[in-house]
């Protein structure tokens, strides 16, 4: 895709109204049929506008409000497509003027899975953002505190600790207890993107953990869990030092990465080595590390992915691999250009992991022995969601849900939140990672301490 950054916003809107049948003028717009070509879309009708058909205009509606959006090309795998896309947060809401851009990024085998990741994270991260019509709670203490578990109390305590203004009340945010469909309240600087003004304490993790848009309220759900338990299991790895395992003896896995690697790789005469970890802890949610390096155990990069599937986990786990070799090489040219002054903080934690000598970190080397893998036999995104949310209680894990799809955007988001479970990165040190460390000794044996992400 090429252009000027205008001529690319008025493109997408064309072949967003294209798509939708919108624009009588628009069936001779031949640059806009050539864009929905490219994304796979040109096969739809407008005859009838189904919820797919819908989610897709509102994905090109949101890219042409953006101000930039670009591809990118990766060194170490050609075959990868990756998006960025720039874009400003008051796109949300007047509340957010003057923040500084925002940038997202999406990767895939294909133009639209590309595409679609990009600004489908753009729009999760703008549905965020608080708005001046969102309703914020300031409860007593009675109103909320019986309707919480032990693990919810434990975070709210903790995030009480980090007020900025001892004095002041939290402010929260309705949110819906997954376990019997109850309404509570959780502190809404966990729940919201807000002004830096109207925050109570910083947030001690990424709000994205746990965030996602979808093409259905379902599908966002599920992808925020997952990517919970993702997190967890990552943080029990590199922080924990829980070791991680080989892979189990199925061929149908190791047939989905030997070829998935082989479109990635193709054309790069000296590939990076590539190895698959299987981190999955004790709630059975299949969870790989794919982990990769030069042939000399420098340059260390990963990819992390929780899926119903060991088959989905290995190619999300090695296409985020890649996505994340791509984000190094970016460092490193803008280090070769600018010098180290131009780097940021999640600049240098991406050289200090990649300095890692792969080869002789002991976590990054499974042993020999295979993870439980929790049954799911489930097909469709709700039922999934409901059998982990299960899973997640019968081990003392309260699930919590807040829908934050808005009309200005039209694509499904929903912010899930499981107290207890570790998030990586995070200032916050759960029971659960306590009990990891004092089991292994901790990750920082291995890492020196050196952060994942």
């Amino acid at each position: 895709m090429s252009g000027t950054e205008n001529s690319m916003q008025e493109l997408f809107a064309r072949a967003a109204s294209l798509l939708l049948g919108n624009d009588v003028d628009a069936a001779g717009d031949h640059d806009a049929r050539l864009i929905l070509q490219a994304l796979e879309y040109a096969g739809e009708s407008s005859n009838g506008i189904d919820s797919q058909l819908a989610n897709r205009a509102h994905l090109l509606i949101a890219a042409s409000r953006f101000a930039r959006v670009f591809e990118l090309a990766s060194p170490d795998a050609p075959g990868l497509i990756s998006f960025g896309a720039q874009f400003d947060p008051a796109l949300a809401d007047p509340l957010h003027d003057g923040s500084p851009m925002v940038g997202v990024s999406g990767v895939g085998l294909t133009l639209r899975e590309a595409f679609q990741g990009c600004i489908g994270e753009g729009i999760e991260y703008l549905s965020q953002l608080q708005t001046g019509t969102d309703l914020l709670l300031e409860p007593g203490v009675d109103d909320w505190a019986g309707k919480l578990g032990p693990k919810a109390l434990e975070l709210v305590a903790a995030l009480s600790e980090r007020r900025m203004q001892p004095e002041r009340a939290l402010s929260w945010c309705r949110v819906t207890k997954l376990t019997d469909g109850g309404e509570v309240w959780l502190p809404a600087d966990i729940c919201l993107r807000r002004p830096p003004a109207q925050r109570e304490f910083a947030p001690p993790f990424p709000l994205s953990i746990g965030s996602a848009a979808g093409p259905s309220r379902d599908a966002a759900a599920l992808h925020g869990l997952l990517e919970l338990i993702e997190r967890d299991a990552a943080s029990l790895w590199w922080r924990g030092g829980q070791l991680p395992r080989s892979l189990p003896p199925q061929p149908e896995a190791g047939i989905v990465a030997a070829n998935l690697l082989q479109k990635l790789r193709h054309g790069v005469s000296t590939p990076r080595r590539t190895w698959l970890l299987d981190i999955t802890t004790d709630i059975g949610v299949p969870c790989i590390a794919a982990v990769s390096c030069r042939a000399d155990g420098s340059g260390f990069a990963f990819g992390l992915a929780a899926r119903p599937t060991l088959e989905a986990a290995v190619r999300s786990a090695i296409v985020e691999m890649c996505q994340l070799e791509l984000a190094d090489n970016v460092v490193a040219t803008k280090r070769s250009e600018r010098g180290d002054e131009a780097l940021n903080r999640q600049d240098r934690i991406h050289l200090q992991r990649a300095a890692i000598d792969a080869d002789q970190c002991r976590l990054l080397q499974p042993v020999e022995e295979c993870a439980a893998h929790l049954p799911l036999h489930a097909t469709d995104a709700s039922a999934i969601f409901g059998l982990i949310v299960q899973r997640l209680e019968k081990l003392g894990y309260d699930t919590f849900c807040i829908d934050l799809t808005r009309q200005r955007f039209a694509v499904p988001v929903v912010r899930v939140i499981a107290p207890g479970l570790q998030l990586e990165p995070s200032e916050i040190v759960t029971g659960r990672l306590q009990d990891a460390i004092v089991r292994t000794g901790g990750g920082a044996t291995y890492t020196g301490g050196i952060p994942l992400i």
